[in-house]
């Protein structure tokens, strides 16, 4: 690495590092005050508490480092800017694309790490989070959360995933719940279709339930069991956890993220919103890098020290409608308009491959 790289490498990742830790004491500060209430009133042990912030991190640190880029970039890249040091770089002959190149670089490695904490890290961490938030400071408050939501699915753990077309909160009620039970070689040994699964308070009752038999190759062994009323001991899921499951897709990795599709997709269960889920793990780790790309074509332009600040807020506005269409082709995505794969990368690609077109702009 040239001296020069060295140098604009160096300028970058303390902010970075400054900026990380910042919004990740910000996050938690919010947080606390969210459950300041519940802190208090159920007496939660200091040390619990520093606990599960402690186990946030990684996933804090997923959720927040592309907008610590953003802002490390922007910082960086107008300090070069107000001080003209970028325009020296450039009287000295060098291409934008030079100039660049440790904030591609960097961004790149932020890409492999935030992949790496989200894939192998914050799925544990997150369901120990949970678990401590639930039993140590909500006290179950998810109960007071109403809602239904449609097509709900959950990795009960090594031997067991869940379906349901509909959770109904407020009746913690699923309806056309499927079970698959899974043996050591994670093959489907039985599964169990219920018109409905009913939570008596401490196991759920399963109403016109069927047991299904299946062979290794899925060929159903035997005859189906059938009963009005069947009640398996072994499912010990909650409520609340399959009220987590809703909301929280970071507590599996990919990996198991995928055995679970196939698993639905053997047994005809819709697997759409997982399959966008499961290319979103893929294409959220590089957001950094796209922000960071996003901000060049006008932060690094030669401007005038009037001119840097309304530079920085078209940058803010473009990374901003970048988020706000990640989201809404997301959305589609899982809705059934768009294929998972383009829900998933759309914006990555349309906003990071765009910005090429614009590099030349930041030779000016």
């Amino acid at each position: 690495m040239k001296i020069l790289e060295r140098y604009l490498a160096k300028q970058l990742i303390v902010p970075i590092i400054f900026c990380t830790f910042a919004l990740i004491f910000l996050v938690f500060m919010a947080d606390i005050f969210d459950y300041l209430d519940e802190m208090v009133k159920y007496k939660t042990p200091i040390l619990q508490i520093l606990l599960y912030y402690l186990i946030l991190i990684p996933q804090t640190f997923v959720e927040i480092i592309p907008w610590a880029s953003l802002l490390a970039t922007i910082y960086v890249l107008t300090s070069l800017n107000y001080h003209n040091e970028i325009t020296a770089m450039k009287v000295a002959g060098l291409e934008i694309t030079s100039i660049i190149r440790p904030i591609i670089f960097i961004g790149f490695l932020l890409g492999i790490l935030s992949f790496i904490m989200s894939d192998q890290i914050v799925p544990k961490a997150s369901r120990k989070a949970n678990e401590i938030l639930k039993e140590r400071i909500e006290k179950k408050r998810a109960k007071e959360k109403r809602g239904v939501y449609d097509n709900v699915t959950y990795y009960g753990g090594k031997d067991r995933l869940y379906y349901a077309r509909a959770f109904n909160t407020k009746e913690q009620k699923l309806e056309d719940f499927i079970v698959l039970w899974l043996d050591s070689k994670k093959n489907v040994k039985k599964k169990t279709v219920a018109h409905e699964a009913v939570w008596t308070g401490n196991q759920w009752e399963l109403h016109h339930a069927t047991d299904y038999a299946l062979e290794q190759k899925g060929e159903m062994r035997g005859e189906p069991v059938f009963q009005e009323i069947m009640v398996h001991p072994e499912i010990k899921e909650t409520p609340e956890e399959f009220l987590q499951a809703v909301h929280e897709e970071s507590a599996i990795s990919y990996r198991d993220l995928k055995e679970y599709i196939s698993k639905l997709k053997e047994n005809g269960i819709k697997i759409n919103t997982e399959l966008v889920s499961l290319h979103h793990k893929l294409a959220y780790p590089w957001y950094s890098l796209v922000v960071m790309f996003l901000s060049v074509p006008f932060l690094a332009k030669t401007s005038t020290r009037r001119l840097i600040a309304l530079n920085v807020l078209i940058c803010l506005v473009i990374v901003f409608t970048f988020h706000i269409s990640g989201a809404i082709t997301l959305a589609l995505g899982k809705a059934g308009k768009l294929f998972p794969i383009m829900s998933a990368w759309t914006a990555n690609f349309l906003f990071g491959f765009g910005t090429f077109f614009f590099l030349e702009r930041a030779n000016e």
